[in-house]
């Protein structure tokens, strides 16, 4: 799909337009995980309303919805983060929208866990920030693996460090290497034993346009929001 295509290639921190409404509503504000950017551009085009999406890591979302920024919904890769919000009474309407897996990228070699050597520059995301970049830093633990680590912002910005050829290696998701269409032999999809699951949560935000959004979280947890989510490269 080239809008979607034209729209990966925006920051990962840009607001876009995601879908456009003739309704002449105000365009609902959500924050959403890196990692699912490109799942969530196509599942805002078949939305009937207008969306203005936030990219970010989760990390960074979650403390400006705690600092006040005026979102309606968040789409987080964890849920951590939407838990705290909803003990917080920030936040209401938990939907569980996607379990996440990570990969291994490579430039050169053959992706697999004997790949990872002292030699290798591996970016992962901030392991504090971002759910992914979590998932990365206990896979590398439980694996023994030296490598030398390049912490990015967040998850695409890890997969542009591997892409531009500034590292050797990085930890993606594997919904980023699908919608790159990048070839098989580029990446290893790490097992799950290896980490943590990556469970990804959505709620609607107290405050904001609270009816919509909760309208668009039943959207998300429709069978057709499901089956794009899954063919994304989700389970």
């Amino acid at each position: 799909m080239a809008r979607a295509g034209l729209l990966r290639k925006l920051p990962a921190a840009a607001v876009v337009l995601a879908a456009l409404s003739s309704s002449g509503q105000a365009a609902l504000q959500v924050a959403v995980a890196t990692n699912f950017q490109a799942a969530f551009v196509q599942l805002a085009e078949r939305y009937p309303g207008e969306i203005a999406a936030t990219y970010g890591s989760s990390g960074l979302l979650y403390a400006q919805i705690v600092q006040g920024r005026a979102f309606d919904a968040f789409l987080s890769a964890d849920r951590m983060r939407p838990q705290a919000l909803l003990d917080a009474n920030l936040a209401f309407a938990p939907t569980a929208y996607a379990s996440g897996r990570i990969v291994l990228l490579v430039n050169d070699g053959e992706p697999n866990a004997s790949w990872l050597t002292a030699a290798k520059r591996v970016a992962i995301a901030n392991p504090h920030a971002a759910p992914y970049g979590r998932a990365a830093d206990e896979t590398l633990a439980r694996l023994g693996a030296n490598v030398q680590r390049i912490t990015a912002l967040n998850v695409a910005q890890a997969f542009h460090f591997c892409a531009s050829g500034a590292v050797d290696g990085a930890f993606a998701a594997l919904a980023q290497v699908l919608a790159e269409d990048t070839p098989e032999e580029r990446y290893w999809i790490v097992p799950e034993s290896l980490h943590a699951p990556i469970e990804q949560v959505a709620v609607a935000i107290r405050g904001g346009d609270e009816a919509t959004a909760a309208v668009f979280l039943q959207y998300l947890a429709s069978d057709d929001a499901r089956a794009l989510v899954r063919a994304a490269g989700y389970r």
